[in-house]
């Protein structure tokens, strides 16, 4: 099996951008945060239709936490 970066990075893919950009423009509106989320999980349904929904939505939201949380350990 090969892998390229969308499969290691889901975030890398066509669904990952659309997902990001969704969220970025609902919060730039000043919708509330379960909209910003919402948002991004339509975008990911409307490219891969085919997935189930519970997992589309842990996809996006995924990508979605990965691009925009830092954790930082203090020592």
């Amino acid at each position: 099996m090969a892998w390229d970066a969308a499969t290691i990075d889901p975030s890398a893919s066509e669904a990952g951008a659309a997902s990001l950009a969704a969220y970025d423009a609902a919060r730039r509106a000043g919708r509330p945060p379960v909209e910003c989320y919402r948002a991004a999980v339509e975008a990911w349904r409307r490219l891969h239709p085919d997935q189930a929904p519970e997992y589309a939505a842990k996809r996006a939201v995924a990508v979605v936490l990965g691009a925009h949380v830092r954790f930082r350990i203090e020592e």
